[in-house]
């Protein structure tokens, strides 16, 4: 497998290993509440030192209400307390089928070497 790819999986199992996170890789697996790992955006230092940074949408249930909101936020702080690179998380809205769900966009950024 590729650097990349490699880094795109690492980042997949760390996110597994959360109790209480469903993981998602695949946008037609989301089931609320979940983590959806989209590809990351790469920008290379040098010819083998690699940045990648993830968006993770963190996808709640309900409208928005306050419930949805803390659990959104305890998944994030779950995120957060694995020290694995998460550098901003921003509330947002997530559609899914035509209906709009709470969700937290979180960008985490790791850097590879072969």
């Amino acid at each position: 497998m590729s650097l990349f790819t490699n880094g795109y999986d690492d980042l997949v199992t760390k996110l597994e290993t959360i109790t209480g996170l469903r993981v998602v890789d695949d946008p037609r697996n989301i089931n609320p509440p979940c983590a959806l790992v989209q590809p990351p955006s790469i920008t290379m230092h040098t010819n083998v030192i690699a940045e990648l940074s993830f968006q993770v949408t963190l996808i709640g249930f309900g409208p928005g209400q306050y419930q949805a909101m803390t659990k959104l936020l305890d998944l994030a702080d779950l995120i957060r307390s694995e020290q694995i690179g998460l550098t901003s998380a921003v509330p947002a809205l997530q559609q899914i089928a035509g209906q709009d769900y709470p969700a937290y966009q979180l960008t985490i950024n790791t850097k590879l070497a072969p």
